[in-house]
């Protein structure tokens, strides 16, 4: 009987632990599959642009500043995502 119970336990949690490495594995999944389109949109968009700051403007190429924006990008959501810790009771 115990040892019924301990196998169960034992399957439940490895069902947790199994459904949370899927659960990380489709995100890293979908962060390589979203980093290679933005690495194959910024190759095929060569061409140098104007881009207007508030004082001044430049010329860059616009792989530069489509590289720069999707790191800006992950940068933010990966701030907003980070998750503040619980206060000890």
């Amino acid at each position: 009987m115990a040892r019924e119970t301990a196998e169960r336990e034992d399957s439940t949690g490895g069902d947790k632990k199994g459904r949370l490495d899927r659960r990380q594995q489709v995100r890293l999944i979908v962060v390589i599959v979203a980093g290679v389109l933005l690495v194959w949109f910024a190759l095929a968009n060569t061409r140098r642009v104007r881009i207007d700051f508030w004082v001044f403007n430049k010329q860059a190429p616009l792989i530069l500043v489509i590289l720069i924006a999707g790191l800006l990008g992950a940068l933010i959501a990966a701030l907003i995502m980070r998750r503040k810790p619980k206060a000890e009771e």
